[in-house]
Order: structure tokens, then C-alpha cells, then sequence
């Protein structure tokens, strides 16, 4: 397993669902805050999932989502975002998302569809 790579341009977003995510055992293997450095994260460390903030200032996370999925179809994305509307949602989900949170990002939620994605995270005992 490559990991998961969390990309969202506040820093206590971007901790909060790496924290989460590193709570339950998971491999945070990278952290972006934009979307140029997410993209060059991307293409290094090779993630298995990518949890992906929708607006940021220099690429908006659907953006990204159509990018990354282009060039690598079996990486599972999760959106994260503040903005909740229908349209939204759907848009994600067409782009490639596996599924859309609302922030802040409930830690419940968030590891039940990861949990389904990558399945139980892998101890090393």
C-alpha cells in the first residue's frame, strides 16, 4: 500500500483528517496545500487514496479530481468540503470521487468509507 495523501490548503483541515486517518492505523504517506504541490505529491509517492479539499486557491479539488484520475484510474478520492449542494455532489461523483464529506470531516464517516475503500488498516505487531 502506497498510503493516502490529504490535500487541503488550511492547515487544520488537513491535520484533522490526517489525524484521524493516522488514529485508526492508516498511512498518511503526504500532505499537499495546494494543488500544484498535491499534484507533484501525487505523482512521487503513488497513494492509493487521496482525500481532496474543493476550493483552494490555486486549483479547485474537482480540477485535481479529473487530473489525477486521468492519469491514475484506480486511485480512490474522497472530497471534502464546506459546500453542500446536490449538484455538487453529483458533479464529484461523475468527476471520480468516491464519496463527498462535509466539513468539519466526522471521523466515523470518513473511516467507514476508507475502511471500505483499502479495507482494515494493516498493523505492523
Amino acid at each position: 500500500m502506497s498510503g493516502i495523501l490529504v490535500v487541503d490548503d488550511k492547515p487544520a483541515h488537513r491535520d484533522h483528517v490526517a489525524s484521524i486517518l493516522r488514529n485508526a492505523g492508516y498511512q498518511v504517506t503526504g500532505q499537499a496545500s495546494s494543488g500544484a504541490e498535491a499534484i507533484s505529491l501525487f505523482q512521487t509517492i503513488k497513494p492509493d487514496l487521496v482525500t481532496l479539499d474543493l476550493i483552494m486557491p490555486d486549483m479547485n479539488g474537482m480540477d485535481l479530481l479529473r487530473v489525477m484520475k486521468g492519469t491514475s484510474p484506480s486511485v480512490s478520492f474522497l472530497i471534502c468540503t464546506s459546500i453542500c449542494h446536490e449538484m455538487i455532489t453529483d458533479l464529484a461523483m461523475r468527476s471520480g470521487a468516491d464519496a463527498l464529506f462535509n466539513k468539519p470531516v466526522s471521523a466515523s464517516s470518513l473511516l467507514t468509507k476508507v475502511t471500505q475503500i483499502l479495507g482494515s488498516p494493516k498493523n505492523d505487531c
